[in-house]
This record gives structure tokens, C-alpha cells and sequence, in this order.
């Protein structure tokens, strides 16, 4: 049986020449909504055209990602159907890069990183860099933390090694950073360090760390000004839920000197020690604890 086409691709009228690739999946692990943020940022703020459509009716199981049907008084009104496309974007200082968004596949994991990997290679991308939001034990009064790993250990600043040599569940981008890597790209991952206590809720202050982290890396113009404005909006309203209870203020104040403690300085000083903020004594009560306080709207007010 002859397989569709994985994608299709737009008819140019102009030459393009992005030299970097951004990409991000939904499904996968994104603490904070981290990544999500900032692409929704990237395509409200910088003028953009789509260069090709994924098929994705091969790659999804809608069975287990089911697709969220809108009704209305009495009737369905939409079904709102995931997507996979890559477009092109022009940064504030009218440079090209691409960005590749939508939802992760299920299927044929090899065949879609082909055709990507096709594509940015053709296209003469030399940089591919993926965008997600991580679970740390951090306070959210602190700048975020941005991790680097890549395919590139000479290209990478000196960060701590958080895992030393582990064996996780794979998600399709970290399959993507190997592949891109193995063509000889500057293949790299940046995950944002996400308080573990909000890691449900949006979190701002982690896509504006993200693309900043994206712009000193590729030289990129990126819009920052509505996530700033955004992660100082959100500062304010953790902060007010948070003082209502001294006992979530104190365990706050906790995970800032720990942070203070083990952070690296700009010599990087302490860097391996920075580590240890993966594995925080009773990390897992202290989050349980202020998860649930955070995500309760009013506090004052009983349960219907």
C-alpha cells in the first residue's frame, strides 16, 4: 500500500533563507505551559506564512488524544482537529527562521523526523533548537533557570550535569534533537526550569525565559515585552495567594535561600552543586502541599 504524502508544502513566490529551526510538540512534558506560551507569543508578535502542512490523520491516535468537540444549546458546533506545520517567521530585525508547532505524533515517529530533517537541511537551517517547561524545585521569585543539552557539547555554556547517564521514555522532540544532530546541525534543547508548585497552571515568566534563552543563542530579535509584562502580572498574583497562608510563605522563603545557597554565580562557582535542586528532602510534600493551595481559586469560600 502506497502511503499519502507526510506533508505539503507551499508554493514560494520568493527565496527564503532561515538559518535556524524552532520546534515544539504538544503531548509532551511542558511544565508551565512553557513552550506553548511561547510559541503562541512568537506567532501574535512576528509576521508569518505557513510553508507546510503535516498530514495528520497518518501520524495521530485520535482515539487517545481525543479531539474537543464544542457544543452549544443543543448542538455541536466544532471539533477543533490537532495540526503539525512549520512556518516561517521574520524576527524584529527582519531575519528568517522557521518554527514547527502542533501536536506530537503517535505514528511513524522515523518517517516525520525524515521529512523534517529534509526540510531543514534543504532549506540550509544550521541551527534546530526545541523549547519545553521542566518541574524544578524552585521558587517562583527567582529568575528561571534555562538548561542546555544538544548534539553540540563545545557549543553549549557550562551548566551542570543534572542526570549524569540515564534511560528515560523518549518524547518525538528529544528523537528530533538526535536526528537533526546527526546531520551535523547545532541540535540543541532548552527546558526551562518551572516551579514545581505552578507547573499546571501558565506560567509566563518561563516563556520569556525560554525565548530570551532562543535569542542569545541564535542572535534572533524576539518579541519579550507581553511575557515580561505577563510574568510580572503573574508574579503578583502567586505572590498574593501565597501570603494568605504563613506556612506557604515560609516554605517559599525556604526554596529562595536553597536557591540563593546553590545557584551559580556569574564565575560559575557552585555550578555542580546547582544540582541538587532536582532533589530537594520532602520535594514532593512541599510541592503537594502549595499545588493544592495554588489551585484553589477562593479560598474563603466552601465547595458547592
Amino acid at each position: 500500500m502506497i502511503q499519502p504524502p507526510l506533508y505539503t508544502f507551499a508554493n514560494l513566490t520568493r527565496p527564503i533563507a532561515p538559518r535556524v529551526l524552532l520546534h515544539h510538540f504538544d503531548g509532551a512534558m511542558d511544565a508551565g505551559h512553557a513552550g506553548a506560551l511561547a510559541v503562541e507569543q512568537l506567532l501574535l508578535a512576528l509576521p508569518h506564512e505557513r510553508l507546510a502542512t503535516f498530514d495528520v490523520d497518518g501520524i495521530i491516535d485520535y482515539r487517545a488524544r481525543r479531539p474537543v468537540a464544542r457544543f452549544e444549546s443543543r448542538q455541536f458546533t466544532n471539533v477543533e482537529m490537532p495540526s503539525l506545520v512549520l512556518d516561517l517567521l521574520t524576527d524584529d530585525d527582519g531575519a528568517q527562521l522557521l518554527l514547527l508547532h502542533g501536536a506530537e505524533p503517535d505514528y511513524r515517529w522515523q518517517d516525520v523526523a525524515g521529512a523534517i530533517t529534509h526540510l531543514a537541511v534543504s532549506l540550509g537551517v544550521g541551527q534546530a533548537i526545541s523549547i519545553h517547561g521542566l518541574p524544578l524545585a524552585v521558587p517562583h521569585t527567582r529568575p528561571t533557570f534555562i538548561h542546555q543539552h544538544g548534539s553540540r557539547l563545545d557549543l553549549l555554556p557550562e551548566q551542570p550535569d543534572f542526570f549524569g547517564t540515564v534511560e528515560i521514555p523518549s518524547t518525538f522532540a528529544t528523537y528530533m534533537e538526535v536526528r537533526l544532530g546527526e546531520t551535523g546541525l547545532d541540535s540543541r534543547g532548552l527546558a526551562a526550569g518551572i516551579p514545581h508548585y505552578v507547573a499546571r497552571d501558565d506560567y509566563p515568566a518561563g516563556a520569556s525565559a525560554l525565548l530570551a534563552a532562543v535569542a542569545d543563542v541564535t542572535g534572533l530579535a524576539l518579541p519579550l515585552g507581553d511575557l515580561e509584562a505577563a510574568a510580572s502580572l503573574n508574579r503578583l498574583e502567586i505572590d498574593a495567594e501565597a501570603s494568605q497562608q504563613p506556612e506557604v510563605t515560609a516554605i517559599v522563603k525556604a526554596l529562595e535561600a536553597q536557591y540563593d545557597a546553590l545557584a551559580p554565580s556569574k564565575d560559575e562557582e557552585g555550578i555542580g552543586e546547582f544540582a541538587s535542586l532536582l532533589d530537594l528532602p520532602s520535594a514532593d510534600e512541599i510541592g503537594a502541599r502549595l499545588e493544592a493551595f495554588l489551585e484553589t481559586k477562593d479560598p474563603g469560600t466552601n465547595p458547592s
